[in-house]
């Protein structure tokens, strides 16, 4: 079974037999790396059997496909490998993440957390409720996750997911606690809600804690304005550039407090720097930048508002009805005399994270697993984040990264 690059990157009848052969051996290698993780040897084979599915031109990923792929005459031996089988998710998270920062850690590393959703049936499946998903950009009965990328101009890949429960899942109803119980949701998740920043600060706490090396935490704004999540991020000198909402109350050097577009009418145009903070498919993505002092932390680093403007009129003013142009605003941690030019380009890093979500579910069946307890879902995301992993790095290094146009200011 060939090994499928991803999409518009490569195509497998571009690689030469040897190069395939070659693959498949790293493929076991990895596989055998992780070996230790399940107690019984069927466990082992059915991980290489779930990952090579994953990973192959299987037009669906859900079980029965990938049985089928497998030889297996139907999808009970990989159910049970999600759902029965001695091994801990954890654990292989810990060894995928591992693997992962091997081959992509670099000076301009970042990790960023972000959410998706899938759009589910019935109301059985742990997680599943009438929600907002930006997949649907609506409200739709859906299943959330939160997730942790980590990336440099190596590539970028999935080191942590976690699943979030609204509120029909956590409460101390006896409704509630039958729901979770048939579901496997541990008491601890089942009580109370455990919202995405904080979903997000477990996955940041534990790549702190195995030393992952990143140069800034990144989200968009339904982290940035979590000021509980800020202050754990300042508390240990964690470098971030976070989107807010233009309503956030930031803090000035002389202790009075204003909102992002009372600082944004005081900056004066000649502040304003033109500059790419990435490539896009069109060529540089280019706005008007400037930035503004705020109150320095207790720690000795600094805040700065980063503030993005349009370079032409695109946004329907709701009073007027005229085009304006767009405004953007970012809260920064970063060190003293940080650059403008450093502050943009991790601005721009950002978007990324959405090409792991398109990798993820266009590559490896992130979104098809089709099975509804908790334990099955943290199994096959993470099994998920495996392959993904491996195509990652098998991208890396067999495809040159694109050149980036250099921006000639400093």
């Amino acid at each position: 079974m060939r090994l499928k690059l991803p999409l518009g990157v490569a195509r497998t009848d571009e690689l030469s037999d040897a190069e395939v052969r070659a693959l498949e051996k790293e493929l076991e290698a990895l596989c055998a790396s992780v070996d230790d993780v399940f107690a019984r040897p069927a466990s082992r084979e059915n991980l290489r059997a779930m990952v090579r599915g994953l990973l192959s031109e299987v037009p669906r990923k859900n079980l029965w496909q990938l049985a089928e792929a497998a030889g297996h005459p139907n999808p009970d031996r990989l159910q049970g490998f999600l759902a029965k089988a001695a091994w801990d998710a954890d654990e292989l998270r810990d060894r995928v993440r591992a693997f992962a920062v091997a081959a992509l850690a670099a000076d301009d590393a970042v990790l960023i957390a972000d959410e998706t959703g899938d759009i589910k049936k019935g109301t059985k499946t742990a997680g599943v409720q009438r929600q907002y998903t930006g997949t649907a950009g609506r409200v739709e009965n859906a299943q959330v996750s939160v997730h942790l990328s980590y990336g440099s101009g190596k590539g970028r890949t999935l080191i942590g997911s976690e699943l979030y429960l609204g509120g029909n899942w956590a409460g101390t109803t006896a409704e509630h606690e039958h729901r979770c119980a048939e579901q496997g949701i541990p008491p601890e998740r089942a009580s109370t809600v455990a919202t995405k920043p904080e979903l997000a600060r477990r996955m940041l706490e534990s790549a702190v804690a195995a030393s992952v090396p990143f140069t800034f935490f990144l989200a968009d704004e339904a982290y940035g304005q979590c000021r509980a999540l800020r202050a754990w991020l300042e508390e240990r000198q964690i470098r971030y550039v976070l989107a807010i909402p233009k309503n956030e109350v930031l803090p000035l050097p002389d202790g009075r407090t204003r909102q992002a577009p009372e600082l944004w009418a005081l900056v004066p145009e000649h502040a304003f720097e033109r500059r790419s903070c990435a490539d896009g498919a069109k060529g540089p993505r280019e706005y008007d930048w400037a930035s503004v002092q705020l109150a320095s932390t207790s720690a000795g680093l600094e805040r700065h508002l980063l503030i993005r403007r349009s370079t032409v009129p695109n946004k329907k003013d709701k009073k007027t009805g005229e085009l304006v142009r767009e405004i953007a605003y970012f809260l920064c941690h970063t060190h003293p005399d940080t650059p403008l030019a450093e502050m943009v380009v991790a601005a721009g890093q950002r978007w990324t994270v959405e090409e792991s979500f398109q990798v993820a579910k266009g590559q490896v069946g992130l979104d098809e697993h089709e099975v509804r307890k908790w334990c099955s879902w943290y199994r096959h995301t993470t099994v998920c984040m495996l392959a993904m992993a491996f195509l990652v790095t098998v991208r890396s290094r067999l495809i040159p990264a694109p050149p980036t146009t250099p921006d000639p200011r400093p």
